[in-house]
């Protein structure tokens, strides 16, 4: 199957509500800066996606607020240990009750991004640990019906979240009672984020697209759009867009599901730091200290750069702090030797279409091993990594998409690839690794 690169022309679009001059002087004086918060969470180690944002930094200043609540519309979310104390009464949409039960899953993992407790010895660290979650179940998995999303919509602003995540999409066209019930947050204030879908292209996905939604891509530890993230001049940022999730064991996960919730969580932060703050100025801080992605409106989320662009830097820290993890550039590929050869970071594609499965081999160096499926009802698919001494087996699918991240020592390994029926299905695998580096001529 041939390597193919792909490349994603950039686009972008003014978003008029976002032109804010930069505020100063909001917090009192007196403040101290503060060394980079490492939390002791077993699982922090491998969280990339935090360290690239600046999330260390930011954790100096604030981990959180309890009165800042972030809505999940999602499929509800359960109370697994490090969510102990996060969760507050939300709704049933689905079964009509008070018990927001997460029959499937993804809600929980999306809860986790948001407020896992950091900083507790256990599991993972959040982007939020101090903020509150309330789950809005709306779906059981799989099904999105618009008027369950716009009904969780209200639910969430009359019972006082400050933000809302949407990690759930549908494609098609706007739906107006789910249109009004975004324009019913955003006119009291609440930010709305959204994920942009892994589609791979630039059509319109909802709730993301409707105006004033901050739709999310997912982008690489290179800044780079995910080949399977949707894209265009209706998506505004990006974020990391594998994250380590919890349920209730830790992994790591793929997909503009997890993208938004990283967004509602810096956004949870900048709250509790500054509870005045509107939802133009959030977004515009966010908007004007993104990095640049290409395909991207702005571009993706740098959460230290945009509490200093916003004044929220203890006197101390603002404009002397040196750049944390993410702020710097991040195209190059990073080096590392192994034995007798020169290996490099390096992204490759494969594109085909296959029946039942497919072998990939790999030749790679010690690092962390990141692969992605994307292909048609992959909740029907396995995907496996063989190495000398184990079987590998990645969580069940984020809609779509499969993926796998884990730290390999130099070899060669097997990615095994199955699906249930003898359907013909086309797909698009992503693999990030330490790859050989090319012989100079």
């Amino acid at each position: 199957m041939p390597l193919l690169a792909t490349t994603i022309e950039p686009v972008r679009r003014l978003y008029p509500a976002l032109v804010l001059a930069c505020l100063a002087g909001l917090i009192p004086a007196g403040a101290a800066s503060a060394a980079p918060v490492q939390p002791n969470d077993p699982a922090w180690p491998d969280q990339w996606a935090q360290k690239l944002i600046g999330l260390p930094n930011v954790w100096s200043i604030t981990t959180g607020d309890p009165s800042i609540v972030i809505a999940t519309i999602d499929t509800g979310a359960n109370p697994i240990p490090d969510l102990a104390g996060a969760l507050v009464p939300g709704w049933d949409f689905v079964d009509n009750d008070a018990e927001p039960q997460d029959t499937n899953g993804h809600g929980t993992q999306v809860a986790t991004v948001i407020a896992a407790r950091g900083n507790n010895g256990i599991g993972m660290a959040g982007h939020c640990w101090q903020c509150k979650v309330m789950p809005v179940r709306v779906s059981a998995g799989g099904s999105v019906n618009p008027d369950r999303i716009a009904a969780g919509i209200y639910f969430a602003v009359d019972h006082g979240a400050r933000v809302i995540d949407i990690s759930i999409t549908r494609p098609g066209s706007p739906h107006w009672a789910e249109e009004q019930a975004v324009r019913y947050a955003l006119d009291r204030g609440v930010v709305v984020v959204a994920s942009a879908g892994n589609n791979s292209n630039d059509v319109p996905q909802y709730p993301a697209a409707y105006p004033g939604v901050l739709a999310v891509a997912g982008t690489d530890d290179f800044d780079e759009l995910y080949f399977w993230s949707s894209y265009g001049p209706w998506v505004a940022l990006a974020a990391p867009g594998c994250h380590l999730v919890l349920n209730p064991f830790p992994g790591t996960l793929c997909g503009t599901s997890f993208t938004p919730a990283a967004v509602a969580g810096v956004v949870g932060l900048m709250l509790s730091r500054n509870p005045s703050l509107t939802r133009h100025q959030v977004a515009s801080a966010l908007a004007a200290t993104a990095r640049p992605v290409p395909g991207i409106a702005f571009g993706r989320i740098n959460a230290y750069a945009a509490f200093e662009w916003l004044g929220l830097l203890p006197p101390a820290q603002a404009g002397t702090a040196a750049p944390p993890p993410g702020t710097g550039s991040t195209s190059a590929p990073r080096v590392t030797r192994a034995p007798g050869q020169l290996y490099t970071r390096q992204q490759r594609f494969e594109t085909g279409s296959f029946r039942r499965g497919f072998r990939a081999s790999f030749a790679v160096g010690r690092g962390r091993f990141e692969t992605q499926v994307l292909t048609p009802l992959a909740r029907d698919c396995t995907l496996s990594l063989r190495t000398p001494s184990e079987l590998i087996v990645a969580a069940p699918a984020v809609k779509n998409l499969l993926s796998l991240s884990v730290v390999l020592s130099a070899g060669r390994y097997s990615l095994d690839i199955g699906c249930r029926g003898a359907r013909n299905r086309q797909f698009s695998l992503g693999v990030i690794a330490m790859f050989p580096r090319a012989a100079r001529p």
